[in-house]
């Protein structure tokens, strides 16, 4: 049975079928009882993302009311991927040069090392069991985003937990007391970054890119939240990446000790053919005719991006386009097959894991869960 909507499509055990023929057949169209317009051709997907009345958050939400007012709420409203316009191109174009210069730089510390370690010290200790494996999905990306960012590994799970506490609280049925957690996380967390950002410890580019910051007018505190703005990032989306390649890995019986090249194969294979981000969305600031069809202001946009993937399966339409594109697409990947590769050195049998799991319900993320009772809602 194919999927009844692009929602459903998300926890569906195959929707790409489906989603390729959305594409070609539905490019762009009301969905009335989602209330949603559907965009699924890439060709669509990009005149949306290139309009300027498309908006990440609707204009008067430009934070999810659950996190209003508090510490929660104002790293939200920080966010440069929650922005649009001027401030949003110029932090945006700062965060995408620091993490070029900090990728060339680690890589040269990594060619100076003598032996090489092919699986990171940082990265999470490795699961004993389903319930450590569903946990380690949602950490491991932390974990790799924050010794990426030169936090000590002292407070990579406590970055990893704060995360966690943050984005339990988006839901609009999150209650009073994930709130309450989150609004403490995101103190810690903006805290632990404007420490950082100051210390004697941070990294040649972390400096230049406090410079740089400095020049164009943006606060410490700003740049500090977008820093804790790529560990949340990096989160649900890596949960799939690495859920979704230890699924793959399971059905083709790869071996226990794969090499990094093999590592990195999976994960490139799992961003073509089941990535772990299947939608976003757009909200219209001002009506737009797009795609022979007018969308008015205050409506919502679907964005399908694994339709588009479906039949552009090379374009990594997982990691954006146009002004919101992901600058770190390669360090995702990288941290993905690195954490991959742990798990399969560790000992996690990825045969069994692909035999019995669910996928969360989630609106726009593929993540598997592993550990559940046969009876329960998910």
């Amino acid at each position: 049975m194919q999927p009844a909507h692009p929602l459903d499509a998300v926890t569906h055990p195959d929707p790409y079928p489906y989603y390729a023929a959305l594409a070609q057949g539905r490019p762009l169209y009301r969905d009335a009882a989602l209330d949603l317009w559907i965009a699924a051709h890439p060709d669509t997907i990009a005149a949306v993302l290139r309009h300027p009345a498309a908006r990440v958050r609707p204009v008067a939400q430009p934070v999810p009311p659950g996190l209003c007012p508090g510490p929660a709420g104002d790293m939200f409203g920080r966010f440069v991927r929650m922005n649009d316009g001027a401030s949003h191109a110029r932090l945006k174009t700062l965060l995408a040069a620091f993490i070029q210069q900090q990728q060339q730089q680690q890589q040269q510390q990594q060619q100076q090392q003598q032996p090489a370690l092919e699986t990171p010290t940082w990265l999470p200790p490795a699961p004993q069991n389903a319930a450590g494996v569903d946990r380690y999905l949602y950490a491991a990306p932390v974990h790799a985003q924050a010794a990426f960012l030169g936090l000590p590994e002292t407070v990579h799970a406590d970055c990893a937990t704060d995360i966690a506490d943050f984005l339990s609280a988006l839901p609009p049925n999150a209650g009073p007391d994930r709130t309450a957690a989150a609004h403490a996380a995101a103190e810690r967390l903006q805290a632990r970054l404007e420490s950082h950002l100051a210390g004697p410890q941070a990294a040649p580019a972390m400096r230049t890119l406090s410079a740089d910051a400095a020049l164009a007018g943006i606060a410490p505190g700003v740049l500090a939240a977008n820093l804790a703005g790529l560990l949340f990032q990096s989160c649900e989306a890596g949960a799939g990446l690495l859920g979704n390649a230890l699924l793959m890995a399971g059905r083709r019986g790869a071996c226990a000790q794969p090499t990094g090249d093999v590592a990195r194969e999976l994960i490139e294979d799992v961003l073509r053919h089941d990535p772990p981000l299947h939608n976003t969305r757009r909200f219209m600031a001002e009506a737009a005719d797009i795609g022979g069809q007018r969308i008015e202001a205050g409506q919502t946009v679907l964005l399908v991006l694994a339709a588009a993937a479906a039949v552009q399966p090379g374009a990594g339409w997982t990691f954006g386009a146009h002004g919101h594109a992901c600058p770190g697409s390669d360090l995702a990947i990288r941290h993905a097959a690195n954490a991959l590769m742990h798990l399969l050195h560790a000992g996690v049998d990825a045969t069994a894991l692909a035999a019995r799991f669910r996928y969360r319900p989630l609106p726009n993320a593929r993540v598997p869960q592993f550990d559940f009772l046969e009876d329960s809602n998910p």
